[in-house]
């Protein structure tokens, strides 16, 4: 076959294949940058016994400056176990290392979210901080007791606008849904000046809109649920606000549970917490470009596990296995600081890497396919990157790989690293006259020649 041949045979296959182009999501990396934690009343940095689910709060002028709005907790005065707690606090800490692995110890004069009123006379739990045109914008779940005895969970607000590291110049807003009974964790996203989305509520995350970011009402729409035989098929709740990537679309982290057989030593406790991601479009924020098949964090030292393996930590855990995440910074491109809780009890801190793959999954249309007799699995078509014959200023970072499977479905695999990313689409076309069969190549033998090189 001649080389012009093999070009048009290339040219074409690229051009019907560019009919449907598959979003190809980052490499995620995740690591401790301690083993041990860096908030812990067991390291004597702290008056209260369990601290965890912190904030990321940015500070005005200072870039650099790391503060955490913590969610913190004591004992009941007649407690009888570990688990006989007192209400949840927010309290302040600054970090003083340039580590981060080191902060301020806390304090009751550092608390800046009380229970002194009455939605949320049982505890202030759980903060996300967004800072907006000067003004922070604290959610947090106001938790309180019904008559009936029931416990109530309302998404509640706080505004601050200068010297918000003090408890009184916060101003309190209340329940944003005081009509739904059971509400928490809100994450704010602000796309633009019409379009701010509020990822709110566990079990499933739902969405609300707003315009002021004082007012919200609920879309009885859903961002994200949960997905059964998965690490996050019984509850999915959000992390902290979704950040923008480098290629302009939103990276939104979120927490979520599984049932677990690992025995430890809560009552009635069989969950454990991961934290999972997604990918939202950067041109419409509820719409999901990719989701973990895994979760990208797990309980595994000790202080996050906290069970019957730990003697230690089995009991100083007041939830064991989790791992819950609600702030963080970008560092830099693609690069993030992530505060993560172990247990309910303790603090840690990790960072986050996304390495990007310039590549495009292509889908190619074989509408004849089924005129050709062959077993299943028996070929796949490797195509070094065909932009880069098309295009010689794209470099080959990978191989497509794209499986037949039968006549009715196509599978699309990227190779990469340590990770293969499958996405089962139906990509079979109607056609009225044309064939195509002409221009399949079929490989049946290949021998790797080198790293990343193969005779085909």
């Amino acid at each position: 076959m001649s080389i012009s041949k093999v070009f048009t045979i290339l040219f074409f296959v690229l051009l019907w294949s560019s009919y449907s182009v598959s979003y190809v999501p980052p490499r995620f990396e995740m690591k401790r940058l301690s083993n041990n934690p860096i908030i812990s009343s067991w390291d004597k940095n702290s008056d209260f016994l369990y601290n965890y689910n912190s904030a990321f709060m940015p500070m005005i002028n200072d870039s650099n400056a790391i503060i955490l709005l913590v969610r913190v907790q004591n004992l009941l005065d007649n407690a009888e176990s570990i688990y006989n707690v007192g209400p949840s606090k927010i309290a302040v800490s600054q970090s003083i290392d340039n580590n981060h692995l080191k902060y301020s110890h806390i304090k009751q004069e550092n608390i800046i979210i009380d229970t002194d009123v009455d939605y949320q006379s049982v505890g202030a739990e759980d903060p996300r901080v967004v800072l907006f045109n000067g003004v922070y914008y604290l959610y947090y779940t106001a938790v309180s007791k019904e008559p009936s005895g029931d416990w109530r969970a309302q998404l509640a607000l706080a505004t601050c606008e200068s010297n918000c590291l003090t408890k009184g110049n916060w101003k309190h807003h209340g329940p944003l849904f005081p009509e739904v009974f059971w509400s928490k964790s809100g994450s704010l996203l602000i796309h633009n000046d019409t379009h701010r989305y509020l990822f709110f509520n566990d079990s499933n995350i739902a969405i609300a809109q707003t315009t002021d970011l004082i007012h919200y009402s609920l879309t009885n729409e859903y961002l994200l649920r949960t997905r059964s035989d998965s690490f996050d098929s019984e509850l999915v709740e959000s992390g902290p606000e979704p950040l923008k990537l480098s290629d302009e679309n939103y990276l939104f982290l979120y927490n979520s549970a599984r049932r677990t057989n690992i025995t430890n030593p809560k009552p009635d406790w069989s969950l454990e917490y991961n934290l999972g991601w997604v990918i939202l479009n950067g041109q419409n924020p509820t719409e999901i470009l990719a989701r973990s098949d895994q979760p990208i964090f797990s309980p595994e030292l000790d202080w996050e596990k906290c069970d019957n393996s730990s003697s230690e930590w089995a009991n100083r855990g007041l939830t064991p296995l989790v791992i819950f995440v609600e702030g963080w910074k970008k560092t830099t491109q693609d690069t993030f600081l992530v505060w993560y809780q172990g247990c309910d009890s303790t603090m840690g801190l990790a960072e986050l890497k996304l390495t990007y793959i310039r590549a495009w999954l292509l889908t190619i249309y074989f509408p004849s396919v089924d005129n050709v007799n062959r077993p299943k699995n028996d070929c796949i078509i490797h195509m070094s990157y065909l932009i880069v014959v098309c295009c010689p200023i794209m470099f080959a970072q990978c191989i497509v790989h794209c499986t037949i499977i039968n006549s009715k479905n196509l599978i699309e695999m990227l190779a990469r690293r340590d990770q293969l990313i499958c996405s089962p689409e139906a990509v079979w076309r109607k056609w009225d006259n044309h064939d195509l069969t002409s221009l399949v190549i079929f490989v049946e033998g290949h021998k790797k020649t080198a790293e990343d090189t193969f005779s085909v």
